[in-house]
């Protein structure tokens, strides 16, 4: 009886962390579909971006798809795409003075791709998921930015 019980219990920690770890994959990035042209929602993204106090480009955005061609790699499904490097940077002051390990997730990136249907998509990680697995200043700075993108992409979202 107790060997079936700890088999149950065993069991169920194990299908209760893959639905977890499924669920985490699924949502990790969030997509937007734009309400603009590829050309258009990168230009609003460089509008909008840089009028939330603090916030930037650290980085120059990266002309992925163009950098991939030119290499002779080609897509199927897609037919350009930019990724942009999103940064407040007295949020990143925060958070690496706290702990400098996480350095390696600065800047945000954000992707705006083009659909060989002509359909715009904004893509980034999902930081109001990830602000919930995180406490401490991460987690605070993580829902700070969270609500201050969500005002970014209701200019762009459909």
């Amino acid at each position: 009886m107790a060997l079936c019980i700890i088999a149950s219990v065993l069991i169920t920690a194990i299908v209760v962390g893959w639905i977890f770890v499924a669920v985490l994959r699924a949502k990790m990035i969030t997509t937007v579909k734009s309400k603009y042209n590829f050309e258009e929602t990168c230009k609003k993204i460089e509008e909008v971006v840089p009028k939330g106090e603090g916030w930037g480009f650290p980085i120059p955005a990266w002309e992925f798809y163009q950098s991939q061609i030119k290499k002779n790699l080609n897509y199927d499904n897609i037919k350009n795409c930019k990724i942009y490097f999103v940064c407040k940077s007295v949020y990143a002051n925060k958070v690496v003075n706290d702990d400098p390990k996480w350095s390696g997730i600065m800047p945000c990136s954000w992707s705006v791709y083009e659909m060989k249907n002509g359909d715009t998509y904004v893509a980034k990680m999902n930081i109001p998921l990830m602000s919930k697995m995180f406490t401490g200043i991460l987690g605070t700075v993580m829902k700070k930015v969270a609500k201050e993108e969500e005002e970014f992409i209701k200019e762009i979202k459909e």
